[in-house]
């Protein structure tokens, strides 16, 4: 199974790290937001979606990717990091994806460091090993859908 994962991450990086651990479990090509074409989408079974959360949703950069997607019919997961779990995060994304008529296969969320200026003010350290963990045994997961 051919996999991308497009993902956006800046700050601490967090994301990245997920998207990192991810794509080695999937043998899955990973490509930051801005670095991806539309047109080469079409060459994978199934697409990641990841970045970390802003104002309960994903960034914006990752949301405008897929409203510029054609419709198509691709098996997608989305991924994210957090500061707070929150049930909403997630559902932005999933109607922009649904209304692409993709099928979501699955999604991950877990913890962020978050801060301002270079400060960490909740979550220190995370994702830590065990959140790596928990997206490689997620990503593997989706190796048989």
């Amino acid at each position: 199974m051919k996999t991308l994962i497009i993902y956006k991450s800046y700050h601490h990086m967090n994301t990245e790290k997920v998207a990192k651990a991810m794509a080695k479990a999937m043998n899955a090509r990973l490509a930051k937001v801005e670095d991806i074409q539309l047109e080469e989408l079409a060459g994978y079974d199934i697409i990641g979606f990841g970045s970390g959360i802003y104002g309960y949703k994903h960034h914006n950069n990752l949301l405008k990717l897929i409203e510029k997607m054609p419709v198509t019919d691709k098996k997608v997961f989305v991924f994210s990091t957090t500061g707070n779990f929150r049930d909403r995060n997630h559902k932005l994304i999933k109607e922009k994806l649904a209304n692409k008529e993709c099928t979501v296969v699955g999604e991950f969320s877990c913890l962020g460091e978050f801060g301002f200026f270079g400060i960490s003010l909740k979550n220190k350290g995370h994702p830590d090993e065990k959140d790596l963990e928990n997206a490689r045994t997620f990503a593997e997961g989706l190796l048989n859908v």
